[in-house]
């Protein structure tokens, strides 16, 4: 009877220990339940701003210098439009992830037999990126171009307002170093040819003016 008693209170005092930590074994795993959602939702927060900045082209920020050289037709006269080969020093710098500027000064020829004036002229551009990785940015751009005609003594000058597309590619191998195209298929030029005589504007959209510039750039 004495046996029967005991196993009797054994099973009694389990069961209400039982009772007793269930809620708190239910509370432990519900704390780390959560716990663990808080540190997988933190790592991907991380992942995701990681991925973010490796997907930021690498000269955001940088001062670039170099070369450009354009290809522009131009209305230098009522009959038809001439072709100027430019080459110019140029500054560039990307502001943030979003907009950039680019401007210089130069020198251009007209191509145009039997002329030989020579062409001062200056660019100012601004970028707008649309795509973008660490080695690549593609952009829309939007560019100024005042010449002024030297050795012609009538005191010719032309502005020319350009705007498109444009790539630059950061070498991997040396990122501080750039290449860059671009096409600017849409054009508006007013040509003054000096002395007295009546200005020639013109307006292009891809077969009337087709022009293109490329150049390299090195970032510091």
């Amino acid at each position: 009877m004495k046996q029967r008693n005991s196993w009797f209170v054994a099973v009694a005092l389990g069961t209400f220990c039982f009772f007793l930590s269930a809620p708190k074994a239910h509370a432990a795993r519900h704390k780390k339940s959560k716990h663990k959602a808080q540190a997988e939702q933190q790592s991907s927060a991380e992942t995701q701003s990681s991925g973010s900045e490796d997907n930021t082209y690498v000269n955001v920020g940088k001062l670039g210098v170099g070369p450009s050289w354009d290809s522009t037709l131009v209305p230098l006269s009522t009959e038809s439009g001439e072709s100027i080969q430019m080459g110019t020093l140029d500054g560039r710098y990307w502001v943030n992830r979003r907009f950039g500027f680019d401007g210089g000064y130069g020198f251009g020829m007209l191509q145009t037999s039997p002329k030989s004036e020579s062409l001062i002229s200056f660019r100012a551009e601004g970028m707008f990126a649309i795509k973008e990785s660490k080695h690549n940015i593609f952009y829309a751009d939007v560019e100024l171009m005042p010449f002024f005609t030297t050795g012609s003594g009538a005191g010719t000058s032309l502005i020319n307002f350009q705007g498109g597309v444009g790539l630059e590619h950061a070498v991997q191998e040396i990122s501080n170093l750039s290449i860059y195209t671009e096409w600017e298929p849409v054009s508006f030029a007013s040509y003054s040819p000096g002395g007295g005589a009546a200005s020639n504007t013109s307006f292009g959209f891809l077969g009337s003016v087709m022009n293109f510039t490329m150049g390299l750039r090195y970032y510091f």
